[in-house]
């Protein structure tokens, strides 16, 4: 069968041409490890907004990498939901040396998701698989408007606070302002 499909041959060529840039990287053990630092292991939880990066938002070292290392958890929204969860639960274990270290909530102004509604995203849903409605009707979406952009970064950290299997970590909270560029602070 004829690939039609262009990505593939693009994926691999971009990334033959990046290649020789490339540095082994730490191992799982050294990454789990790095949990002893003394701020701990850094996650962040932010949306999957291309704007929304990051590597950008928290800066590069002279030599292109992150001038932190963390765990990335995205989505739409940056939202706290079960898969959110399971993902905090997985990254947790795997840095079990450390009980402490941080857990960074990032929304982003001009979000997707200020764009939509949780109805409008289910009526969509449904109108393209009507036999999956219950499943489709049961998913909370996390939609949410502009003039309640910082209030959702409020919720979410205290849902995060409200979880036992985060004690000992710090919820922190900050919006990132895709039209500036700037990173601020959001306390709950």
């Amino acid at each position: 069968m004829a690939q039609t499909n262009s990505l593939p041959t693009k994926f691999l060529a971009n990334n033959e041409a990046w290649r020789p840039g490339w540095t082994n990287p730490a191992t799982m053990v050294q990454i789990r490890q790095s949990g002893t630092a003394p701020e701990g292991p850094l996650m962040i939880i932010t949306c999957m907004d291309p704007r929304c990066d990051p590597v950008q938002f928290l800066g590069t070292g002279a030599d292109g990498k992150p001038n932190t290392l963390f765990a990335s958890i995205r989505n739409p929204g940056g939202r706290i939901t079960k898969d959110t969860m399971r993902s905090v639960l997985t990254l947790r274990a795997l840095n079990t040396i450390s009980e402490g270290g941080t857990i960074a909530v990032v929304h982003h102004t001009d979000c997707g998701m200020t764009h939509l509604t949780d109805e409008y995203i289910r009526e969509k849903a449904l109108a393209r698989n009507p036999a999956d409605d219950a499943r489709i009707n049961a998913i909370e979406y996390g939609c949410f408007t502009s003039e309640d952009f910082e209030e959702t970064i409020r919720i979410d950290m205290r849902t995060l606070r409200a979880e036992s299997y985060v004690d000992g970590m710090d919820v922190l909270g900050f919006a990132f302002i895709t039209e500036t560029g700037e990173l601020k602070q959001i306390f709950a």
